[in-house]
């Protein structure tokens, strides 16, 4: 018995809403205005989980949570004036410093902190939750101490000498080392199915969750253990077909792989433009580079365990190789190191990734960048319909209430 979406009401539901078990059928149904409510509920409790978490009771994060909200504050104010234009009412809020005065940074819940917004607070901050990627989310969360802690993706590093790197104004991560992969796994066989919308589940999965801590490589030794465990907890939800032993799921589909990495993130929180980025991710890193060494020749078997730094799929490699190393060995036997059943299946993807043709690979960088652009243009259509909308609402005649 199919059911249709109980949101728009056109489409078949392919979801149901945890919180209050209405039938959705993609996210855009989801975010929608009728349905915010579950929305911000989903952001309470979450930034209620990390709020109450050993990490986050320290009270650096709590002044941080102050700093983002001040500012906040501050642009409400500046709006306020803006369009005030010096008017004294005196039931004008009262300034956020105010409300939180004789509140308990370092014990204070998440509803207390946002009890002491107004509404329209509330709703800014849960609006710029969901769109992390707008210019004005980028703006409220930029400062100098975030900036000296967070790290581009290493795939977007400049072509720079180390020297020049380590001083530029954007901290990049390093490349990770290529991992070795047996020679028998790099054997390509046509009659096998094909696991490329499967690596590009994978793919879309690690640069959200590189991206989101805003840490690179996510297996460095430089991450603190919480960054590397909530890193594990974020892939294994994103693809959980990679974590668990018996799945047997098989993506074939562009589609079917992106809209099923997308519902299983945060829902509300990952806007389209922010997913255009992440295909973007993907396309780039799936590709092929050209003027490079020789590749194995396809259908034979490769004589080493190792391959070169310019291999031509050294950076689609790398992503494997950093979710190896995160997901680290485990235990020994016969005084050996035992990789678990995890880091088994990476190894295996790794193979196959080394050994589909070449042309596999840039007909699907190419599909994904194409789905990529066409989101960007959705995204700037809706800006442009959004800035002809607000403009004619600037340019109606306003009604005056004579006394």
């Amino acid at each position: 018995m199919t059911v249709r979406c109980g949101i728009c009401r056109k489409q078949i539901s392919r979801y149901t809403c945890p919180t209050c078990n209405v039938p959705y059928c993609n996210l855009a149904c989801f975010r929608s205005e009728t349905h915010a409510q579950c929305s911000e509920t989903f952001y309470r409790k979450e930034i209620a989980s990390s709020i109450s978490s050993d990490y986050s009771k320290t009270s650096p994060e709590h002044e941080k949570i102050l700093g983002i909200l001040k500012r906040l504050d501050d642009e409400g104010l500046q709006d306020h004036d803006e369009f005030s234009h010096g008017s004294d009412d005196e039931d004008d809020a009262e300034s956020l410093e105010k409300r939180l005065a004789g509140l308990k940074i370092e014990s204070a819940s998440a509803d207390e902190l946002l009890d002491r917004l107004t509404k329209e607070e509330r709703d800014t901050f849960f609006k710029l939750l969901r769109d992390p990627a707008s210019e004005r989310a980028k703006n409220l969360l930029a400062s100098v101490e975030l900036d000296r802690e967070l790290q581009a993706p290493w795939w977007d590093s400049p072509q720079l000498p180390n020297d020049d790197l380590d001083t530029a104004a954007t901290r990049y991560g390093h490349q990770p080392p290529l991992m070795e992969v047996p020679p028998g796994l790099r054997r390509w066989n046509p009659e096998s199915p094909s696991l490329l919308y499967n690596i590009c589940a994978v793919f879309i999965g690690y640069a959200y969750v590189t991206r989101h801590l805003s840490i690179s490589p996510l297996s460095s030794s430089s991450n603190s253990w919480q960054d590397k465990r909530e890193a594990r907890r974020l892939i294994a939800r994103a693809v959980p077909f990679i974590a668990d032993r018996q799945s047997k799921l098989l993506h074939v589909t562009l589609t079917g792989a992106v809209t099923d990495v997308w519902a299983r993130l945060d829902p509300g929180s990952i806007e389209l433009r922010t997913m255009a980025v992440l295909l973007g991710d993907v396309s780039r890193l799936v590709r092929p580079r050209k003027v490079v060494v020789a590749e194995d020749p396809v259908g034979g078997v490769a004589q080493t365990h190792s391959l070169p730094s310019e291999h031509p799929r050294a950076d689609a490699l790398r992503v494997f190789t950093d979710m190896n190393a995160l997901f680290d060995e485990d235990g020994t036997e016969n005084g050996q190191r035992k990789k678990n059943h995890l880091s088994m299946k990476i190894t295996f993807y790794a193979g196959h990734l080394l050994a589909v043709p070449s042309f596999f690979l840039d007909a699907l960088a190419d599909e994904v960048f194409l789905r990529s652009k066409s989101m960007d243009e959705e995204v700037a259509n809706a800006d442009g319909a959004a800035r002809v909308a607000g403009s004619a609402e600037l340019v109606q005649p306003k009604i005056i209430k004579l006394p």
